[in-house]
């Protein structure tokens, strides 16, 4: 059963949300309005904030905080004194060469998008101008730091859990009632009632991976454990949804992470295995108890109900052949239900030039590996390179059964996240230059072999 409608928030929440509103553009942090607005966007249902879709409201702030955060924290100024010292470190000196190559990119899918006959072109136009073109260049210019990081993680994480009780109370569904029925199994609702609920589930496994890193950066113990159930309670929500691909490109991503922090040494070691533990007690309880969420009705097991490519075979051979009918340009986006993979999706929407664009802008995320990796026990961005850059592989890898490289904002902000917050970072060269010694003895064999 879908349920539609709008979102209408009551007095108390319209207070609540302009307080943060004013503080986040009274201090200059555009890092709280922009995480507010980047979650807001998936919850698949409008939101009203008054009159008025969220959309534009929040867009607003974001422009004042941004102007107030341009104006007191970087000195932005077109000045000769600004010019050097602060203008041109909004972006980062190295691979810079990605800001005109996205620029064409965006620029392309946007041609293709208005030279064919998508019925629904805002489907597309919407979230690249919106989302993925506001969204990663502002993240480019305001998340420099851990504590802009962590605002950001902070006000994403805490939004997202009130988009799952908003979902919830949409249908009437009071959080004490999950206490009783977890597993909503004796309503008639499937998915939330949520039609495009993959969507949905993508805003609560980011919040999902940005409450570990809060959980991991944590100081005190009640705020980890405050962290940490709110967190699970996302990702709790994601198997509400009963997103398969979420689920599974959430996992590998947090595995990451784990991954990182395990390599490290930290004063509390014992954070990854109780964060580990909690997770493992907690699936295994809603298996006891709500076994449909974890293995659906009809499938034999763990194996089958987590299989991401069940049934997308013969859908990503129709986009391959959209593709060999155009494969230069592609089909404009015409067709973009059809393929359910971000690869042969980009073949068949934005052709052999659109893939060139993606290979390319995959060759620069993978050059942000070694600033992501790098031992830095002194610079506290460290963990949140990794959490961002684990926001990318949770894109990448729910990619290869749905989504889209122009509607799937996360496959791009996070990037530039990262970007950002490698400024600084020293990583060891490709090919380490040879000792002193051993280069003047080389020196000396050659010139002697020349005599």
């Amino acid at each position: 059963m879908i349920v539609t409608g709008p979102i209408i928030l009551n007095p108390l929440e319209l207070a609540l949300l302009g307080v943060i509103c004013l503080y986040a553009v009274w201090r200059g942090r555009p890092e709280i309005p922009l995480a507010i607005y980047l979650s807001v966007s998936l919850w698949t249902r409008t939101v009203f904030v008054g009159p008025s879709a969220a959309t534009w409201p929040l867009l607003m702030t974001i422009v004042l905080a941004l102007i107030r955060y341009l104006h007191v924290t970087r000195l932005w100024s077109l000045l000769p004194q600004h010019l050097d010292v602060t203008t041109r470190q909004l972006v980062p000196a190295t691979d810079s060469w990605i800001v005109p190559w996205m620029g064409l990119w965006w620029g392309w899918a946007l041609c293709v998008l208005y030279q064919f006959d998508l019925p629904n072109k805002m489907s597309i136009a919407r979230p690249l101008l919106l989302n993925i073109i506001i969204g990663s260049l502002i993240a480019l210019m305001v998340i420099r730091d851990s504590g802009e990081a962590r605002r950001f993680a902070l006000a994403y994480l805490l939004t997202s859990v009130y988009g799952l009780y908003a979902a919830l109370r949409f249908i009437d569904v009071p959080l004490t009632y999950l206490l009783s029925d977890p597993g909503l199994s004796s309503l008639p609702y499937r998915n939330l009632g949520i039609r495009e609920y993959n969507y949905f589930s993508h805003h609560l496994s980011i919040a999902f991976l940005l409450g570990l890193g809060l959980f991991l950066q944590a100081r005190h113990i009640w705020s980890m454990i405050i962290v940490l159930v709110l967190s699970i309670f996302c990702g709790y929500g994601v198997f509400l949804t009963g997103a398969r691909q979420s689920l599974s490109g959430a996992g590998l991503a947090a595995a990451l992470i784990f991954a990182w922090a395990l390599s490290r040494s930290g004063k509390k070691p014992w954070r990854v295995p109780l964060a580990i533990a909690a997770i493992i007690v907690i699936v295994v309880l809603l298996y006891q108890v709500a076994p449909h969420l974890i293995v659906r009705e009809g499938e034999s097991g763990l194996e089958e109900s987590f299989n991401i490519f069940e049934d997308r075979g013969g859908l990503w051979l129709i986009g391959w052949n959209y593709f060999l009918a155009s494969p230069v340009w592609g089909w404009g986006f015409e067709q973009k239900l059809w393929s359910h993979n971000i690869f042969i999706g980009t073949l068949a929407d934005q052709g052999l030039i659109g893939m060139t664009f993606l290979i390319g802008y995959l060759v620069w995320a993978l050059r942000r590996l070694p600033a992501v990796w790098a031992q830095t026990p002194n610079d506290d961005r460290s963990i949140w390179r990794v959490v961002f850059f684990s926001l990318f592989l949770f894109a990448v890898v729910h990619g290869q059964a749905s989504g889209n490289t122009m509607s799937t904002a996360h496959l791009h902000w996070p990037l530039w996240a990262v970007w950002a917050l490698s400024i600084g970072v020293a990583t060891a060269p490709a090919h380490q230059p040879l000792p002193a010694l051993l280069r003047v003895r080389q020196r000396a064999v050659t010139t002697g072999v020349q005599q």
